[in-house]
């Protein structure tokens, strides 16, 4: 597997006029700012320090130094280096942080080898669907807690199919672009539910890493589980989204077939097109992030996805095999979007749409 980075960071902002606000400043001082904001700009997005979230989103602004208060230490607090900050708490640095990737590829690697997946660990059948009475017991309360959490959901038998690579940023769109009320549908994503059993403890422990850091090792009892929300969801006609990647045009049809046979009369499409090295910048940055708060006492760290496993969703004409998936299927949906979400810091922008007799047309 590929440990390269690859990211793909913003292009250079050509300087523009100087802001009001800096006008009285020497000439030095405004070039320097210049020069700032354009480091700030070249960073990936989703960095502590970027002006753009992971997803492409811009940033609210933060605060110049000169108004933000100054504080006077406390007396019985020193600024030496026998006060600095613990160690532990801290970002790690670039050269701190390409360790730690490759410590996790090499830890994951050795879990596995020695049998830690979940569906290795609490099934006794061949399949790996058969699961240990502990286990049973477990997964019955994770589903009964979320489908109560969506009990108002109402039961139109309607669907919506929601595709792209990961840090796209589907759910922004569904709900900022694509006006969906999220609150209207019960949203299946198995990156949701791996969170579910880290937060309870049911992530196998690995030296060293994060507990979303060791998701990988409950991957396919996450998608068993994702199987069961479904099951429940479309007996009862529950309006759902499907939050996938479409990184499997049989998998795809299958979930359109099934929500078909359950009886669902409306099952849309939205898809998030974004490129490859798009998406592996993204991953990338939202696991740091995730990874820094973890290591200041906060959440249970960022997901890791291999940067192979993106970049092998390549397709050399559509740009992803995701996309191609969603332009071999659409046609099966009731109506289909597509929205454009590569620019950081630029809302995304919809692209091309279902008309009511089934063709495409461009977005005015």
């Amino acid at each position: 597997m590929d440990d390269v980075s690859g990211t793909l960071r913003q292009p250079e902002l050509a300087r523009g006029p100087v802001a009001p606000e800096h006008l009285d400043e020497p000439a030095a001082s405004r070039s320097a700012a210049d020069s700032l904001r354009r480091r700030l700009d070249l960073l990936p997005a989703g960095h502590p320090s970027s002006p753009y979230d992971a997803d492409g989103r811009a940033r609210p602004p933060v605060a110049r130094l000169p108004e933000l208060a100054a504080e006077e230490p406390d007396e019985d607090e020193g600024t030496g280096p026998d006060h600095s900050p613990d160690d532990a708490a801290r970002p790690l640095t670039d050269s701190e942080w390409s360790e730690h990737v490759t410590e996790i590829r090499a830890s994951l690697e050795k879990a596995h080898a020695n049998g830690l997946a979940t569906d290795h660990q609490y099934t006794i059948d061949a399949g790996g669907e058969a699961w240990v009475r502990s286990r049973r017991l477990a997964h019955k309360t994770i589903l009964n807690d979320l489908y109560q959490r969506h009990s108002a959901v109402p039961c139109e038998h309607k669907a919506i199919v929601a595709g792209g690579l990961g840090g796209a940023g589907k759910s922004t769109v569904l709900e900022k672009h694509a006006s969906i009320d999220r609150s209207e549908y019960l949203t299946i994503n198995p990156d949701d539910i791996k969170e579910e059993l880290a937060a309870r403890g049911l992530v196998p422990e690995v030296a060293g890493l994060s507990p979303m850091e060791a998701s990988d090792l409950v991957h396919e009892e996450t998608s068993y589980l994702a199987k069961q929300v479904a099951l429940l969801a479309l007996a009862d006609g529950k309006n759902v989204i499907w939050d996938i990647t479409m990184s499997s045009r049989t998998s795809t049809e299958r979930r359109i077939t099934e929500l078909r046979a359950a009886g669902y009369t409306r099952i849309d499409a939205v898809f998030v097109d974004i490129p490859v090295e798009t998406s592996v910048q993204r991953a990338d940055a939202r696991h740091r992030a995730g990874h820094d708060e973890y290591r200041a006492g906060h959440g249970l760290g960022g997901r890791f996805v291999p940067h192979d496993v993106i970049r092998a969703q390549q397709d050399s004409q559509l740009g992803s095999v995701n996309r191609k998936t969603f332009e071999d299927v659409k046609h099966r949906f009731d109506s289909w979007s597509r929205y454009d979400n590569s620019v950081n810091g630029r809302d995304a922008v919809l692209v091309e749409q279902s008309r009511e007799d089934g063709l495409s047309e461009e977005a005015k």
